[in-house]
């Protein structure tokens, strides 16, 4: 994992090494640029190293004629395995990186495959954002693993020169970034800002799986199949529900087994859930079989007992015979606001998920012991984990064949008494599978605010059940926008790269063969709680789900009276801009904070988000003197009340 930023304009050039100053914590073991000869591109890496730690697996990477120069952040499964059959084939290997495979692999994808990039690297599994410049074409190749779980930021240069980098700030050494603040209404209604959108003008976020193509500043796209689309052979395809299981149960742990393949040291995230303990037990498993030390485990801590995961979690690990550390969650306002701020620089625009301020505290923990480390990201989405999930299935089994007139009677007299799930759910299933799905995937609970989803269901796809339409939604929208970013941008913080199993492409592939209904069997998660329980103490699989999430009513009402004071100060100040009724800000602020609509809280932590980027400063880049400028705040908006 590492860093990456470049540029094809040849003034932008001269600021590379600025770039690349701003993505030292991705990049902590050093930092090197390549320059075309004849000033045509630039390209630099700022590198964690966890695979081939010596100076050979320094990056950028070049062939050996010098024809192809590649960046590359990322981690590919199996790739020690895959560097061996590139010897038995006669190709000359420098290194045992993944980036040298990936080099040698793009190579051939350009000139013997017909530039089929995409093609290339829809055989790998992993987790990258890459650049490649070929010297012959001038040609830069820019993409994206079809998971989304790197990123890759693209800032368009006047003239159509382009450049990219690993995060928004490093931009910003090339030239001032301004806010977009036509991402509002989407921001709202998945409480994050869906690429290719990012919340700075002139930037974008590569979306997941693409491959840009640049020459001479003609920009030409492609798209990596998803590993959960790829049509497979019908040669010893799974038959049987069993067959299924055993599939994506033999996936999950050659997943892990590549996970642990690393030249440093490894740590694993525990939790009283399924997902990362699930992880951690077959990591511990796979370090048993291979003789090795198990992982060290990192937990959340909560004062709640009714939030707090750390006795089951270390009762797992004792299970496995695992060291643990317990990282107590922040509970101060000024911690959760100072964290709340680092984590929005790092991501660049507003994000809405208030698990960022933990996944930061907890990442920092984490960094100071391992370099990598294996978590559950990706299990609700792919095996069915979250509660609404129920509510789609009880639509498709039985609601949405209730006569509209009795489903929008229940939802007028029971739904306005209510809040959260049960009422978004009448809300939602008041009409078709258009309208459930529009209503369940909007996460904004305040009318007034507009908003819309960036991408509805396709027609021909809610015919066959809203419940596997959501997972996919979920999985190839929300998953990167959320959870992905959070990983990648906290982690990296801290110098620490989270490998992630269950998104490794063979496990995709055969999640998504079995069919909604059978992984929400009895409350969600079924196959899957089948495959670990082996794996973990006994009970653990029964446990509720808790989640990683803070007490969002209580930490807004911490924040916004440590921001703002009063409580008039404060409406005014999360409504300012947005048309929404005095009397009816105070109604929701007083909701808000009382512990009883979990939606309307989130909503107005979003609101809060909002007026902390909109008018806190943005970050520049001093040329001159080298330094990061921040802007003053705007009239005090945002320093803390006296």
């Amino acid at each position: 994992m590492c860093g990456i930023a470049g540029a094809t304009a040849k003034n932008d050039q001269a600021f590379l090494s600025d770039a690349l100053n701003h993505l030292s914590h991705r990049g902590p073991d050093g930092q090197d640029v390549w320059h075309d000869p004849d000033h045509r591109c630039a390209i630099g890496c700022a590198r964690l190293a966890t695979t081939d730690i010596s100076p050979d697996g320094a990056q950028p990477v070049t062939s050996v004629d010098g024809r192809f120069a590649l960046v590359f952040n990322g981690y590919i499964a199996g790739h020690r395995r895959a560097l061996d059959a590139l010897k038995k084939t006669g190709v000359s290997v420098r290194s045992h990186s993944d980036a040298e495979l990936v080099l040698h692999l793009l190579i051939r994808a350009i000139t013997v495959d017909g530039d089929d990039i995409a093609g290339a690297l829809a055989q790998l599994s992993g987790q990258y954002a890459l650049a490649l410049w070929d010297r012959d074409q001038a040609v830069l190749y820019l993409a994206r693993d079809p998971l989304g779980i790197k990123p890759l930021y693209v800032m368009n240069r006047p003239d159509g020169h382009v450049a990219f980098a690993s995060e928004p700030s490093a931009l910003s050494a090339f030239g001032p970034l301004h806010r977009d603040e036509t991402v509002r209404a989407h921001y709202f209604a998945h409480l994050f800002v869906p690429s290719p959108a990012v919340g700075s003008v002139d930037v974008g976020l590569l979306p997941p799986g693409r491959v840009s193509r640049w020459q001479h500043g003609q920009v030409t796209h492609d798209q990596i199949i998803h590993p959960a689309k790829r049509t497979a052979s019908t040669h010893n395809l799974p038959r049987t529900q069993t067959d299924l299981t055993a599939k994506l149960h033999g996936a999950v742990w050659q997943s892990v087994a590549d996970a642990m393949d690393a030249d440093c040291s490894v740590g694993t995230l525990v939790s009283g859930g399924l997902d990362s303990a699930g992880i951690a037990a077959m990591a511990c498993s796979v370090a048993r079989e291979r003789g090795q030390v198990r992982p060290t485990g990192f937990v959340m801590g909560f004062n709640d007992p009714a939030m707090d995961e750390t006795r089951a979690a270390q009762r797992l690990a004792r299970h496995l015979g695992q060291e643990i550390h317990v990282v107590s969650a922040p509970e101060k306002p000024h911690e959760i606001f100072e964290e709340l701020q680092k984590a929005l620089h790092c991501i660049g625009g507003p994000f809405a998920n208030p698990s960022v301020v933990l996944m930061r505290r907890l990442s920092r923990v984490v960094g100071g012991h391992a370099k990598v480390c294996l978590s559950g990201d990706g299990g609700d989405e792919l095996f069915g984990g979250y509660p609404r999930y129920q509510g789609v299935r009880l639509f498709d089994q039985y609601w949405r064949s209730v006569p509209v007139s009795v489903r929008r009677m229940v939802a007028r007299i029971a739904g306005g008494n209510r809040s959260g799930n049960m009422a978004r759910f009448l809300e939602g299933g008041q009409g078709d599978a258009r309208r459930a799905f529009e209503v369940w995937n909007n996460r904004c609970a305040v009318p007034e605010l507009n908003t819309g989803l960036v991408r509805s269901a396709p027609e021909n796809s809610l015919a066959g059940g809203l419940a596997d339409v959501m997972m996919a939604f979920d999985r190839d929208v929300t998953l990167p926008g959320n959870q992905l970013t959070m990983s990648d941008r906290m982690g990296m913080a801290f110098g620490v790269e989270y490998r992630l199993p269950l998104l490794g492409h063979d496990v995709v592939r055969a999640a998504a063969r079995i069919e909604a209904k059978q992984h929400l069997h009895r409350g969600g998660k079924d196959i899957w709680r089948s495959i670990v329980a082996p794996y973990l103490p006994k009970g653990h699989v029964n446990r509720p789900k808790i989640g990683f999430n803070p007490p969002t009513a209580d930490w807004l009402a911490k924040v916004c009276r440590y921001v703002w004071g009063d409580a008039e100060t404060i409406c005014t100040a999360l409504f300012d801009g947005f048309d929404v009724p005095k009397d009816r800000r105070a109604v929701y602020w007083q909701r808000a904070i009382s512990g009883r609509a979990p939606d309307v809280a989130l909503t107005l932590w979003a609101l809060m988000v909002w007026q902390i980027w909109s008018k806190d400063g943005l970050v520049q880049y001093d040329r001159v003197e080298g330094k990061e400028q921040v802007a003053p705040l705007s009239a005090g908006v945002i320093a803390p009340a006296s």
